[in-house]
């Protein structure tokens, strides 16, 4: 019975942790947004800066995200009108990625893909959100809401 209950506090406790964000800054999305919101005309040195950090080629969390997110036009409008967006995409093999994207992936403490990271003016990781999530317009909410 001891091992009984000892397995379902440690199972609790994973499910506890890995169905949260985590600290640090991540978030969650406060609600499902479906209706589309206005892209805004922000001059550029006033936009956020965004990194993504993902694995095209071997994360389904990030084929995902690419797909149903970063492809789409509404993205594509909001990225190039709102905010400053650059895309890393990291092989498997971490080793054979670009020096400047391992420095980011340092620099920002990445440990799980995708991760986008919102960045102030100085560099300094303002917010991050992990996982392939919901539509554009809540990362677009989370992005308005962070930079």
């Amino acid at each position: 019975m001891k091992n009984f209950l000892l397995f379902l506090l440690v199972v609790w406790g994973l499910h506890f942790a890995f169905t949260r964000n985590a600290g640090g800054g991540g978030v969650a999305f406060p609600r499902y947004v479906q209706d589309p919101t206005a892209v805004r005309s922000v001059p550029v040195g006033q936009r956020t800066r965004e990194f993504l950090f993902t694995g095209t080629t071997w994360c389904g969390a990030c084929q995902q995200l690419e797909s149903s997110v970063i492809s789409g036009e509404a993205w594509r409008q909001f990225s190039e009108q709102e905010i400053l967006f650059l895309k890393y995409d990291i092989p498997a093999d971490q080793g054979s990625a670009p020096a400047s994207a391992l420095s980011a992936l340092r620099q920002y403490g990445v440990r799980a893909f995708p991760t986008m990271v919102a960045v102030d003016g100085n560099g300094n990781k303002v917010s991050e959100f992990v996982g392939s999530g919901p539509p554009t317009e809540n990362f677009k909410g989370w992005i308005r809401d962070n930079g």
